[in-house]
């Protein structure tokens, strides 16, 4: 039975990054000889940003913006 266990948590923006950080916590884990579980995907946070185009007039026209958080959790037993 192992006797410490860490909890890693990532967050990014891009997903392409956290992959990677992913694979790297898990090669220098290995490494140890500890028993790592696979990266669990945490669900994506959408925030969504109403932007007006212009101060005064035409306030229907709006513009849309979206940020994507991804998030994955590593648990690492030694």
């Amino acid at each position: 039975m192992p006797k410490q266990k860490i909890r890693i948590r990532l967050k990014s923006y891009e997903i392409s990054l956290l992959n990677e950080s992913c694979d790297k916590i898990i090669d220098t884990a290995s490494r140890t000889d500890s028993l790592t579980m696979w990266p669990i995907p945490l669900p994506t946070r959408r925030r969504i940003y109403c932007v007006l185009k212009s101060p005064h007039v035409n306030n229907d026209s709006i513009k849309h913006f979206e940020i994507r958080i991804h998030k994955r959790i590593i648990n690492v037993y030694a």
